[in-house]
């Protein structure tokens, strides 16, 4: 009976300190993360509660996070076995946040209402778009085969979780389809394509001089520093230098800043030089929340800040659901808090097709276009300017000069000109290899190149 007892104790002791040393710390990202997305699912998408538990909440480890809604408070609540209790309220016109440091009383006052006119020829882009259609039934038929397969579950365990495929050609939509509980209304999570948006920002304040490329970035807290000759063109390759932590299994830098922090682009810029300013690429969530801190002190105004590429962007091609989560210092969340519909996110898509011109308007400048197409050392052709690319061969079937945005959970958005295509995919894939995006798309080729 004493031997058995002291087994006992030694593996209830195992067990405690294996949870202190390595599940305890990450307790607060557990359930920052349940309390955060499950707030904006609801709030800022739409998505029913139950359906948001069950799928954006229903992988490992935030299945061991229990979360609630309060319609009434519109916040939610998230613990693990009632310990590391975090809440995350809805802002009118901003999205979640999570309480951190910030009063939530001081979060609950912050709102936004953006100035929109909404243009009708813009909004029913899709339905003017030229009336004859660019592909074939046959063609449209094979395309519909190739878009459910990606829809269908062929191995529970590969899950895809396809929510929405949209493709256009030749600047029309040739595909489209949602799963249950989702439709073309519906704002999706892009994860990391949302670095996209926020370089795109940083392109359109370039091409107004607004901020110079090839200048240090002039940020306050670098100045008499080994960083402050930091260039914005470092930070937009992802080449700063800087020391981050990228590794979300663990509470990593990546995890601290999105989960534990109020400012997170005041985290990322507070991390030491570890290389120099120029060093070969590394991906870096924290470089893309200092660029959207560096947009908003250049742009100043915190109104102007946040409708910013509203007005100088999303509005001129009528992505009107788009949506960056401020946190709660009011700089986006430019890593990971981008909302949009599919439609829009294939907009976007389009107007990098069409060279950055929609109706006849420079946009987006020529040379941003080629830029951010420009592989950055170090990355094997992966990596240009804040977008992924083909230039390497990551996708061996798939054309060279494919470049697109990339989100957690296998968000995509690809944009190939050479076969004038603009493919979106959105979802909830686990383990994102369980999708296939080299056979998927290339048999979206195949399906409208067919005779």
């Amino acid at each position: 009976m004493k031997k058995t007892l002291i087994i006992f104790l030694i593996v209830l002791g195992t067990v405690a300190g294996l949870f202190n040393i390595y599940l305890k710390p990450m307790l607060p990202v557990l359930t920052g993360y349940a309390a955060k997305n499950l707030c904006s699912c609801v709030f800022v998408s739409g998505i029913d509660e139950e359906q948001a538990k069950a799928e954006d909440l229903g992988f490992s480890p935030i299945t061991l996070a229990t979360a609630s809604i309060d319609y009434i408070d519109k916040s939610a609540t998230a613990n693990a076995w009632g310990l590391s209790e975090r809440k995350a309220i809805y802002r009118e016109g901003l999205g979640c946040v999570l309480i951190n440091e910030i009063p939530e009383s001081t979060l609950a006052m912050q709102s936004f209402t953006p100035e929109r006119v909404i243009d009708d020829s813009l909004a029913n882009w899709f339905s003017l778009v030229d009336t004859v259609s660019v592909i074939s039934q046959r063609q449209k038929n094979s395309l519909n085969e190739v878009i459910d397969k990606a829809f269908k579950e062929d191995d529970p365990e590969k899950l895809k979780n396809t929510r929405a495929v949209v493709v256009l050609y030749k600047g029309q939509l040739v595909g489209e389809q949602y799963a249950d509980g989702i439709t073309q209304d519906t704002r999706l999570l892009g994860w990391s394509m949302t670095k996209s948006l926020t370089a795109t920002m940083v392109g359109v304040l370039h091409q107004e001089d607004r901020l110079d490329f090839n200048e240090p970035t002039s940020i306050s807290e670098w100045q008499g520093s080994n960083r402050e000759s930091i260039t914005v063109k470092n930070l937009v390759n992802m080449s700063s230098g800087l020391s981050f932590w990228e590794n979300y299994e663990q509470r990593s830098d990546a995890n601290i800043m999105l989960w534990e922090h109020d400012s997170m682009g005041h985290y990322a810029l507070s991390q030491p030089l570890e290389g120099e300013a120029g060093s070969p690429w590394y991906y870096s969530s924290g470089t893309t929340n200092i660029l959207a801190t560096l947009a908003q002190r250049s742009i100043g105004k915190q109104g102007e800040y946040l409708d910013f590429l509203n007005q100088k962007v999303f509005n001129k091609i009528g992505a009107y659901s788009v949506l960056i989560e401020p946190d709660g210092s009011g700089a986006f969340v430019g890593s990971s808090f981008g909302w949009a519909t599919a439609r829009d996110w294939a907009r976007i898509g389009q107007l990098y097709l069409n060279n950055g011109v929609w109706d006849g308007e420079q946009i987006l400048d020529l040379k941003w276009i080629k830029f951010v197409r420009t592989p950055v050392e170090g990355s094997d052709g992966w990596y240009g300017g804040h977008f992924w690319l083909n230039a390497g061969g990551r996708y061996p079937n798939l054309p060279r000069d494919i470049y697109s945005m990339d989100g957690f959970q296998a968000q995509r958005v690809f944009i190939i000109p050479s076969e004038d295509l603009v493919v979106v995919r959105l979802g909830l894939t686990y383990n994102e290899p369980d999708f296939d995006f080299n056979q998927f798309v290339s048999e979206i080729i195949r399906a409208i190149k067919e005779d």
